[in-house]
């Protein structure tokens, strides 16, 4: 969810780069003239600058504080906070944050305490919390969900197993459609990986339950043989290292292909495609060990040297209240379990109950909470590209092994 909660949250299409603020003389973290205010950091293009845009004016005639949105694209973001907190300067109030940067910035974040986690989507709550520290309440969850052509596949067919789905693939390869992807490009591919090595076993993402690396245990074997297995079979696109969560949606809406293993908001973007008597979903398939997925949540988070941090508070437990606000647009996920069981009553919200069906899972499971992830991730987007392009599956985890160890977290 980089989660591509992008790419891939988040659109595995987010697109543009806006800066958005209200058009009024507002302070970030502060007064002026008598007027609060509080300046809130999303992602340009996503669901949050729509939603914080959206409830600016109802929160501020709700509570007097205005509401400055600034809108960063996802690749600036992480940059930009950063170099906030090492000056020490006060420029957002409330920051929109992918989960896998929360590590990194724990330091800088205001715990919340208090607050009733009992509706966060299964996994929000785990994700969430560094040293026993809630920080940030979840704006949504996504994880890769089977998507699949109904109009083709009999749902007596949709495959729930490895040995089903790869025999389905093949069935379904035709001259003209490939029965299904594989995920061999960049952080796409990292989760790609990651899912299956949930869904064979792993225990603990990267690092065991003690800290210690663990990419040498089998289910990562056994995930990276899987995906390599299926990359050279006919019934998948020969460009697997160039393919990823974008370039698989392009593929199913046009025809080319019969089923996708993709993130959940790509469902309705097919749907609006092909139609709804085309386009099916199912959870998560399973491995040896059952159904499993890694996740890709964003968090609202309070920054501790915000100078109105009451205000910042009421501002992220308003959004959490306004959460359902989200199935509104285009990538229809949310962070609430109340809200996608709700969802899932209405046609075309389908994927929230196979999303919830996944979650549910015990084999389903986050990323590391590590502040080195950026680094490892590209170790680890190069064991995948690597394994594809034919090297060795054990010795590739050997030395990814090492290289890890000596990032640190």
């Amino acid at each position: 969810m980089r989660k591509k909660i992008v790419n891939s949250l988040i659109t595995a299409t987010v697109i543009g780069s806006m800066l958005t603020g209200m058009a009024v003389p507002c302070f970030a973290g502060g007064k002026k003239d008598g007027e609060s205010s509080i300046t809130v950091l999303v992602e340009s293009g996503s669901p949050a600058e729509a939603l914080a845009n959206n409830t600016a004016a109802d929160f501020e005639k709700e509570t007097g504080c205005k509401v400055v949105v600034d809108a960063v694209a996802y690749t600036g973001m992480y940059d930009k906070l950063s170099t906030e907190i090492k000056s020490g300067q006060t420029a957002h109030d409330v920051s929109c944050m992918d989960f896998v940067w929360l590590a990194a910035f724990a330091d800088a974040i205001e715990p919340i305490t208090d607050a009733d986690t009992s509706d966060f989507l299964p996994t929000l709550e785990e994700s969430g919390t560094i040293d026993g520290n809630l920080l940030g309440y979840p704006m949504w969850v996504n994880s890769k969900i089977l998507i699949y052509r109904k109009d083709l596949i009999p749902e007596d067919k949709v495959p729930k197993t490895w040995d089903e789905y790869k025999a389905l693939a093949k069935e379904m390869k035709t001259d003209d459609m490939y029965g299904t992807t594989v995920f061999g490009s960049g952080s796409d591919a990292v989760c790609s990986f990651l899912d299956f090595a949930c869904q064979a076993g792993a225990d603990g993402l990267v690092y065991d339950k003690d800290g210690n690396v663990n990419i040498t245990d089998q289910p990562y074997v056994d995930a990276l043989d899987f995906m390599v297995e299926m990359a050279n079979e006919d019934c998948t696109p020969s460009d697997s290292l160039a393919t990823a969560s974008t370039e698989s949606q392009e593929l199913f809406n046009n025809g080319k292909v019969a089923m996708q293993l993709n993130w959940s908001h790509q469902y309705p973007a097919a749907v609006e495609a092909l139609g709804a008597d085309k386009v099916g979903c199912a959870p998560m398939i399973a491995g040896s060990a059952g159904v499993g997925a890694t996740t890709g949540p964003w968090y609202e988070c309070v920054m501790k040297n915000s100078e109105n941090k009451d205000m910042a508070l009421k501002y992220v437990e308003y959004m959490y209240d306004h959460n359902a606000d989200y199935m509104n647009g285009t990538l229809k996920i949310a962070g609430r379990t109340s809200v996608y069981e709700e969802a899932g009553k209405q046609a075309g919200n389908e994927h929230t109950t196979a999303v919830l069906d996944t979650l549910n899972e015990k084999q389903s499971q986050p990323r590391p909470m590590i502040s080195t992830w950026s680094q490892v991730e590209e170790v680890l987007t190069g064991v995948v590209e690597s394994c594809l392009g034919g090297a060795d599956v054990k010795e590739t985890l050997e030395s990814a092994k090492e290289e890890i160890e000596a990032i640190g977290k």
